[in-house]
């Protein structure tokens, strides 16, 4: 008979022997709802390698990474790490990336809702208070820059144009967000991914502005930052 000692070891150590024969059904059950959670999250992820192959990658990072909840819904943060590290995905080098995005786009999905900021609070400040602000976002934002045309890519397996059209060597910066209802998800320029991703952080406007005179001297601060509050992401602001 299994002890209950030899049961908690089994589940705790998927590495250990099967105390008994049938903690093999068990451990294929549960491997099977992760390998699915896997493919609920990573739509995208899976159609570019397929069915087998997905399911193989994801099986191998679910026997490496068990859940730390009950709740599945934050299952499968680091997977797109483990793609990167996965040798036999280093036939599709952008599918760490891709998968990446989709993550981003997974916690966009899950984040909770805020208002964005009223445009008539910004035409309330002062000019020479600008400098000096830390804006709020919302929970969704998600931003990232990638060596491959990730956000293209993503957007050929959500009625964009087709694959065979994109240029995948092409570097791209994306910007994941849902001010609203749906989600979004944008090609944004390199400067204006320099711009947002220390102003997230918590920079002030001109810290974040400062950061920009090298890498991009034609940088434009006014038309950045009406591109910003016209995404509707920005929910508040402190000096």
């Amino acid at each position: 008979m299994m002890r209950e000692a030899q049961f908690a070891k089994a589940i705790g150590n998927w590495t250990a022997p099967l105390p008994h024969a049938r903690m093999a059904v068990y451990r294929n059950n549960v491997i099977s709802g992760l390998v699915n959670a896997l493919n609920v999250r990573f739509p995208v992820t899976g159609q570019l390698v397929g069915h087998d192959f997905f399911a193989a990658m994801a099986r191998a990072f679910a026997e490496m990474n068990r859940p730390a909840s009950p709740v599945l819904i934050g299952y499968g943060g680091a997977f797109p790490d483990f793609i990167r590290g996965f040798a036999p995905a280093a036939a599709v080098p952008y599918l760490g990336d891709v998968a990446q995005l989709e993550n981003l786009w997974w916690q966009a999905y899950h984040a909770a809702h805020s208002d964005a900021a009223p445009r008539q609070e910004f035409a309330s400040i002062a000019p020479a208070a600008w400098g000096g602000l830390r804006f709020k976002f919302h929970s969704s934002l998600g931003l990232m820059r990638s060596a491959f045309a990730v956000a293209s890519i993503w957007q050929a397996h959500h009625d964009g144009p087709g694959m065979a059209e994109i240029a995948i060597g092409t570097p791209q910066s994306a910007l994941v967000c849902r001010p609203e209802r749906h989600v979004t998800v944008r090609v944004i320029s390199p400067a204006a991914h320099d711009f947002i991703a220390p102003l997230q952080q918590g920079a002030r406007l001109a810290e974040a502005v400062e950061q920009m005179a090298v890498p991009h001297p034609d940088f434009d601060l006014a038309l950045q930052l009406q591109g910003l509050m016209g995404l509707g992401i920005i929910t508040g602001f402190s000096q």
